[in-house]
């Protein structure tokens, strides 16, 4: 990225893309202790067992510009992933962010969004 026009704008796709893996379906029909429950009392099984392991993170695999840049912020200090995250995924504005991450006023949020923006630039 050569400018931090670029920088915002991969930001921005970056914070849609986890925002909307934020957002669940709803919740299953039954437990997963229901299921295994109804299961054992039949004697057998009559689903398989995938439905326990895929709503986790480990079964979400972003495209390769959005797991770049993810690695890139993950190596950034913890203020500026929480400001990141605050203003590019939760989309708050910056007095929310402030209260959100938990910073005293608007201008640490502001410090902390452009240092990140400017690390993310080189």
């Amino acid at each position: 990225m050569n400018s931090i026009k670029e920088v915002r704008k991969a930001l921005r796709t970056w914070g849609r893309y986890w925002a909307s893996k934020e957002c669940t379906d709803g919740y299953a029909r039954k437990s997963n202790t229901e299921r295994i429950r109804e299961n054992h009392m039949l004697g057998g099984l009559f689903s398989s067992d995938a439905h326990l392991f895929s709503h986790g993170s480990n079964g979400i695999n972003p495209p390769d510009h959005i797991k770049n840049i993810t690695d890139r912020i993950d190596r950034l200090s913890k203020e500026c992933k929480q400001v990141l995250i605050a203003t590019y995924i939760k989309q708050l504005d910056k007095k929310a962010a402030a209260n959100w991450v938990g910073m005293p006023e608007v201008k640490s949020v502001e410090f902390w969004l452009l240092r990140a923006e400017k690390e993310l630039l080189t």
